[in-house]
């Protein structure tokens, strides 16, 4: 029988690339979304579709339908991409393991890269450097003045990526924000401002056995907003400090499977200082493969044997691009002919794209259509 996987998510792009990857290694791939016409189900690469309620709608529906396609699909291995999906899945492990390999980590796990406080109280434990911060049940102005200081940031505890993040000048505007916050996102919390002398992350992937198995460190060059967001442009490079720093994190905390960490380099003190801890595969996922470490390919080993290849190096200076992000990027920009100079440079390095493939186009066409606000 062939190899087969199911790739859940497929509407984002992390598991585009995914189901892209597995399908050249020779596995065949189902593409599962909320959505029967998800952008990664329109890629040729996918030889099916599994459509389910949306996780975070209907976290009930989403895992009965799971249990029901597992059981009878035949798969070796699930690959998941968001936040909600991966926690539903791991709180169904004892009923879904008897059918398919879940390449993620336990639950108590997963919680701690789910959760920013517990996220930073973990860099605490590791003795790593961290934005200081406070979990207020009750916000107190003294500890706020004593601990935090002003300017301050407001995010919730879970990730919402930069959706709701506010930075306060004064306890007034800290009240609004964590009123306005707590009410739209649930549970907050209150941290240092790092000012932006760099973001790099550390993208790991480790065994059951929470040995690291392969791993590259990437650098931000363009974000969307252009002042702090979602990257745009970011390239590999080669920074033991980071990843070591992301390894002493992770295995503390037994990982299984994928995760990237995030740090911001603060100019204060030019130490980088971890920010959160992604428990999935990540929006960037393209560069790590085309830096030379096939992440997916890696999870599903590990779905389907219990193992993983090594890969202990990677291509730096390899860049990743994502189209529709550079777009925003200039639009959002002032000075919009030094925008659009950047963004049209030639990369110095080889680059690939997050989305878009020649080989492979109706992704990118469905992609465009999920993005683009088009009038009901």
């Amino acid at each position: 029988m062939r190899s087969r996987a199911l790739v859940l998510d497929a509407a984002t792009r992390q598991s585009m690339v995914a189901i892209r990857c597995l399908s050249r290694r020779g596995v065949s791939v189902i593409a599962g979304a909320y959505r029967p016409r998800a952008a990664g189900s329109l890629s040729k690469h996918a030889d099916g579709r599994f459509t389910y309620p949306a996780p975070w709608e209907d976290p009930p529906g989403f895992a009965s339908a799971l249990r029901a396609e597992v059981a009878d699909g035949e798969y070796d291995a699930v690959l998941v991409s968001r936040e909600t999906t991966a926690e539903i899945v791991v709180e169904n492990r004892d009923v879904l393991a008897d059918d398919v390999g879940l390449p993620l980590p336990s639950a108590e796990t997963l919680a701690v890269g789910l959760d920013k406080t517990r996220t930073m109280e973990a860099a605490a434990d590791a003795s790593l450097p961290h934005p200081r911060t406070l979990a207020p049940g009750e916000l107190d102005r003294e500890a706020v003045e004593e601990t935090v200081a002003y300017p301050a940031v407001v995010k919730p505890r879970r990730s919402h990526g930069r959706e709701g993040v506010s930075i306060c000048e004064s306890f007034a505007e800290l009240e609004r924000a964590v009123d306005r916050m707590t009410r739209r996102h649930g549970p907050v919390l209150v941290q240092e401002y790092v000012p932006n002398g760099g973001e790099v992350g550390a993208y790991l992937v480790y065994d059951f056995d929470s040995r690291l198995r392969a791993g590259t460190v990437q650098e931000r060059v363009r974000s969307h907003p252009p002042a702090g967001g979602a990257s745009t442009c970011r390239r590999t490079i080669a920074d033991e400090d980071v990843l070591e720093r992301a390894h002493e994190l992770l295995s503390g905390l037994d990982w299984q499977g994928a995760a990237m960490v995030e740090f911001r380099v603060d100019p204060r003190d030019g130490e980088p200082k971890v920010l959160e801890i992604n428990p999935r595969l990540w929006g960037s996922l393209s560069l790590s493969v085309a830096a030379g470490v096939d992440v997916p390919y890696l999870l599903y080993q590990l779905g389907d044997e219990g193992r993983c290849d090594s890969v202990p190096t990677y291509r730096p200076g390899v860049y990743a691009r994502r189209v529709c992000g550079e777009l925003g990027h200039v639009l959002a920009r002032e000075d919009t002919v030094a925008a659009v100079r950047d963004v049209l440079r030639p990369t110095p390095g080889p680059c690939t794209f997050d989305v878009v493939s020649w080989d492979d186009p109706l992704p990118t066409v469905g992609h465009f259509m999920e993005i683009t606000p088009w009038p009901t």
